[in-house]
């Protein structure tokens, strides 16, 4: 009987103890949002569709993943957008669930401005659309984009933006408003998202 009672007991504290692991990721601690900050800029960096959805909420970030998902092109130029990116946790405010990132990129936005006009001028926002599934074209536009992404500076400093902390689901996710999104990006995310 004691067997069959010890047995049960280590079930039981085996249970609580995968219990506890399984949703210690989800707690709003310190500790766990810097460590989903680290996990999501490493994702924007690499362009890692999965840790992307994971970890991060930013309507024009989904939008991208959606043409990622179907053309490696895009990845490819998600991966060129983010690859200099650098950040620094500056607060966390728990009570509040922000977190403060100061970031820094390449200064996209004329790049992006540029590119989105020379389209502009080329095409209507039709047929722009309509070739977002073209190989061809994507290889020799994007190709284009990303060697002037390459070649950018980078923006004179960091800049400070508040990422709201969502702890409903399974892991922590930050939640990106247009200005983190566009601040991450060095200024490339609204103005290519404008020409759609």
């Amino acid at each position: 009987m004691k067997k069959v009672i010890s047995v049960i007991m280590c079930i039981v504290l085996c249970i609580v103890s995968f219990a506890g692991c399984s949703s210690a990721e989800a707690e709003l601690t310190e500790e766990n949002v810097t460590a989903t900050v680290d996990k999501a800029m490493t994702a924007l960096k690499d362009f890692d569709s999965e840790n992307l959805k994971k970890y991060i909420n930013s309507e024009t970030l989904s939008t991208i993943l959606t043409y990622a998902d179907k053309q490696e092109q895009f990845a490819d130029l998600g991966r060129a957008m983010f690859a200099n990116l650098e950040y620094q946790v500056m607060d966390i405010d728990l009570e509040n669930k922000t977190v403060l990132v100061a970031v820094n990129n390449k200064d996209l936005s004329n790049v992006a401005s540029d590119f989105v006009r020379e389209l502009q001028r080329t095409y209507s926002t039709v047929e722009l659309l309509t070739k977002l599934s073209n190989d061809t074209f994507l290889d020799s536009k994007l190709v284009v984009l990303c060697n002037k992404i390459d070649n950018a500076e980078m923006m004179d400093g960091y800049v400070d933006i508040t990422l709201t902390i969502d702890d409903s689901g399974k892991n922590l996710v930050l939640v990106f408003d247009e200005n983190a999104e566009n601040q991450v990006s060095g200024g490339a995310l609204s103005t290519i998202m404008g020409m759609f």
